[in-house]
């Protein structure tokens, strides 16, 4: 198994980081990267440890979402031997949203 970041990914990952470091401090910024990398890093063992996305059903894809903290979730799919994390997906957000960017 191997893990591959879509740009998106990065991309929502470092903006969420960022939003964090601004509001609440670098300390807490630097908790939630290393998070979001423990929870990527487990799915080398456990692809399937995150459920399918109901907001995400009915695509061409079985797309996953694992939760990283309270208001976060890191949205992937496995594709044979690779796992590909795809976004970094905000809670609070319309869920329509979030299938209009896959489906």
């Amino acid at each position: 198994m191997r893990i591959i970041w879509s740009d998106e990914a990065i991309k929502s990952v470092d903006e969420t980081a960022d939003y964090i470091e601004d509001n609440f401090g670098i300390g807490r910024s630097m908790e939630f990267y290393d998070e979001v990398q423990k929870q990527a890093d487990s799915l080398l063992q456990f692809p399937k440890k995150g459920s399918i996305d109901d907001d995400l059903k009915g695509g061409k894809y079985d797309y996953r979402s694992l939760g990283i903290g309270e208001l976060s979730r890191l949205v992937y799919r496995i594709d044979g031997e690779t796992i590909r994390i795809l976004y970094l997906w905000n809670t609070r957000r319309n869920p329509i949203t979030l299938r209009s960017m896959f489906i």
